[in-house]
């Protein structure tokens, strides 16, 4: 190519010189933004894993005990009423409420106890699960609202919040809260069903790293025509149907009616109540000062203290596939040092099973505090 006097290009070697200016600007580009597209897929590709392994965490509440999850109860606009005959309950859709009374100091009132537990008896494995009662289940928001029936699931985060961080908290709240269409609660009574309880008991497993019994490899029973501790509050209420399921196990039981009492051989269900208002007895023959189940094929050597009311009567049979020996003491009867007996018992693990109205309540408190 010949240059021209002035210095400048001819207009066709001009022209030339721009276009191979341009493919060369053009080819250098695209190889800088292939470079940088390898780049930012290469660090974009760990965020999507990390990004799916937070929506995992998200997606199983139940993981952490501390993060309460309130289902969306529906609300086709039915409205309820107060019993006339006791007005601590509150009919809805044929079916009875008993409303909660709560608050943040009886619930750190009830935290303290357990921390107390712990801290005399560092050796043992302390779990605690307040279960949340039908109410927070079953009536949504607005009608909730004009009961002032108080948040359980306040109320409870607030106990699970105030322990020692040595008191290992069981969120069944969440577990329960996927299942509200399935039959957990009584209708006519203050207790939840023996489906209620296993979900209850399912959360316990997988936040305890312990496989669960299977209800499918169960037989289920039943019982009907129970007439619960509200049935004759109202005209309108139908009766429950109480539903219990035996194992594929070989079990048995032993049963102390009161404090310094002879033990007596009994069996995980009492199958033979006919009384339509005693049926929720059929789990562990109703409550009692100590009720000691045995899983007869289970030679684990593992054992449990269940420290409860008569929630923990639906739900402590379940333990017996994970465990040799299940001591369920109910605190209103027992007499004595739990810490003694469990060390007398070769028992290194203790679940406190109480229901909101209990965990509220100073008395069943103190009675707690009584047996330490």
């Amino acid at each position: 190519m010949r240059h021209s006097d002035n210095g400048k290009l001819p207009k066709k070697a001009a022209l030339s010189a721009v276009l191979c200016l341009l493919l060369m600007v053009t080819l250098i580009c695209s190889g800088c933004k292939a470079v940088i597209d390898k780049q930012n897929a290469a660090t974009e590709a760990p965020a999507e894993e990390v990004t799916e392994a937070a929506i995992e965490a998200t997606e199983a509440p139940s993981a952490d005990p501390l993060n309460f999850v309130k289902p969306t109860i529906p609300d086709d606009g039915t409205d309820g009423y107060t019993s006339g005959t006791d007005s601590g309950v509150f009919i809805y859709k044929n079916m009875a409420f008993e409303l909660c009374g709560a608050s943040d100091s009886a619930a750190e009132d009830y935290a303290s106890a357990i921390s107390a537990f712990k801290k005399s008896a560092p050796e043992f494995t302390v779990y605690n699960m307040v279960v949340p009662t039908h109410t927070e289940f079953g009536l949504p928001d607005r009608v909730a609202a004009d009961t002032y029936t108080a948040s359980q699931l306040q109320n409870i985060k607030k106990v699970y919040s105030s322990y020692t961080e040595d008191v290992k908290p069981i969120n069944c709240y969440n577990k329960l809260g996927e299942h509200i269409n399935d039959y957990i609660y009584f209708n006519t009574d203050h207790h939840w069903t023996g489906l209620g309880a296993y979900y209850a008991y399912q959360a316990f497993c997988e936040q305890t790293n312990q496989t669960p019994l299977q209800l499918s490899d169960c037989t289920e029973n039943k019982k009907e025509g129970f007439h619960g501790t509200f049935y004759d509050t109202a005209s309108d209420l139908n009766p429950d149907t109480v539903y219990y399921w035996t194992f594929p196990y070989k079990t048995h039981a032993m049963r102390q009616e009161e404090s310094g009492m002879d033990l007596y051989e009994m069996e995980l269900y009492y199958e033979y109540i006919e009384d339509s208002g005693s049926l929720y007895s059929t789990f562990i023959c109703g409550d009692s000062s100590l009720f000691i189940e045995y899983n007869d094929d289970n030679k684990n050597g593992k054992k449990i203290a269940v420290v409860k009311e008569s929630y923990g009567n639906a739900f402590s049979p379940y333990l017996t596939y994970n465990y040799e020996e299940v001591h369920v003491i109910d605190s209103r009867y027992f007499s004595g040092s739990l810490k003694d007996y469990m060390t007398e018992n070769g028992i290194n693990e203790i679940i406190f099973v109480n229901n909101t109205m209990s965990s509220n309540n100073p008395f069943m408190v103190d009675g707690i505090r009584a047996i330490y």
